[in-house]
């Protein structure tokens, strides 16, 4: 595995982490959200973003072509998971301000962490093209000197 292939899936992995944590914030009651986020539905979340991330991560490490763009996907679901939570704790808590700033502080990473995963994954990309262009060139190389 390249290593580029693991900077990608390891800040995957990071984004995962953060998007739970944050998710497990906002069950806290001293969050004071106008609407409480009931321990049924992070519990029901956690599982999904476990299933969402586990799968793509799999076909990753399995060299599944599609993988990386079915990644790009759920970190782009996720990352608009962050910008809601950041916007909830803006909009729809009523804790002071001290309360307040953990989960903005932990969205924003997300989102940071996120559009960071993006700047890897086009790299790696790039990496992949490279890897192709020289391929196809040594195999028309090949068929110039026959």
């Amino acid at each position: 595995m390249r290593v580029e292939e693991k900077k990608v899936i390891t800040w995957a992995i990071v984004s995962l982490v953060v998007f739970l944590i944050t998710n497990w914030l906002l069950t806290l009651k001293m969050m004071q959200l106008d609407k409480a986020v009931h321990m049924s539905e992070a519990i029901q979340v956690t599982w999904i973003a476990i299933a969402f991330y586990a799968a793509t991560i799999i076909l990753a490490v399995l060299k599944v072509k599609i993988s990386y763009y079915l990644l790009a996907v759920v970190v782009a679901v996720y990352s608009v998971g962050f910008v809601g939570m950041l916007m909830t704790m803006i909009n729809d808590s009523s804790a002071n301000y001290l309360v307040r700033a953990l989960p903005i502080v932990m969205s924003a990473i997300g989102i940071w962490v996120n559009v960071y995963w993006y700047i890897l994954v086009f790299r790696l990309r790039a990496v992949y093209q490279r890897k192709s262009m020289k391929k196809q060139l040594e195999k028309r190389a090949k068929e110039f000197k026959k």
